[in-house]
């Protein structure tokens, strides 16, 4: 059996250490979203398109090496030069983003924080292996369970676990998983390079540890009937 992870902000957890950052777009230039090759759906985000220009959300006084946003993630110098030493595949370092704007929060001053490194967009590949809804004890709204084997997307209600069926994975060591959108799954060895470089600000978690339930006590069928109620 393969392990595989989620790559993840840290939920705020203020603790010692921890950098806190996250980043929005500043321009809203969008090309086409990625396309289920056999059922035609859209089934990731919008391409973001140049100018590259943000603004990063301080939550403490310590930039994040990863940064996870509006449009995937940027990576700061560190990140860049430690992940150009690998062979890891499925993360592309576009370009250079500016930093237009800093949001400060929890108290936190633009004085104290300096001037922010130099971060890159990146691109993480789609499709590289698919969600088995079954182990993942994922529930869907009646009548929108998934209807592409390929894509595996519905109107997901909860999942107790993220688990990969590993019959469609090809090797990509980082990818947004099919059938559920946003997840980013990575390989044992983007693990273990990831432990080595200490990177702050986001973390890499066993994927079956990710569960969400986002109709808390509410059936399939009565969240259907709550739908249909609310579309009159």
């Amino acid at each position: 059996m393969t392990n595989f992870y989620i790559l993840d902000k840290n939920d705020y957890k203020r603790e010692h250490g921890y950098a806190e950052t996250e980043w929005l777009t500043a321009t809203r230039n969008y090309g086409d979203a990625p396309l289920c090759p056999q059922c035609g759906e859209s089934f990731g985000k919008m391409e973001w398109l140049p100018p590259y220009k943000i603004e990063l959300e301080m939550f403490t006084k310590q930039y994040g090496n990863v940064v996870m946003g509006s449009s995937g993630i940027i990576v700061d110098d560190y990140f860049k030069d430690c992940f150009e030493k690998t062979d890891l595949t499925g993360l592309e370092i576009i370009d250079k983003v500016e930093v237009v704007n800093l949001l400060c929060r929890m108290g936190v001053r633009k004085k104290s924080l300096g001037s922010p490194p130099q971060y890159y967009l990146t691109k993480i590949k789609y499709g590289c292996a698919a969600m088995d809804h079954e182990k993942s004890g994922s529930a869907f709204e009646l009548g929108k369970e998934p209807k592409c084997d390929y894509c595996r997307l519905g109107m997901i209600m909860r999942y107790s676990s993220i688990s990969i069926d590993e019959s469609t994975w090809d090797g990509t060591d980082i990818f947004f998983v099919r059938g559920i959108g946003g997840t980013i799954v990575t390989s044992q060895s983007f693990k273990d390079w990831w432990d080595s470089c200490n990177f702050n600000n986001c973390k890499v978690f066993p994927s079956e540890e990710r569960n969400r339930d986002f109709y808390p006590g509410v059936s399939p069928a009565e969240l259907a009937q709550e739908m249909l109620q609310y579309q009159k």
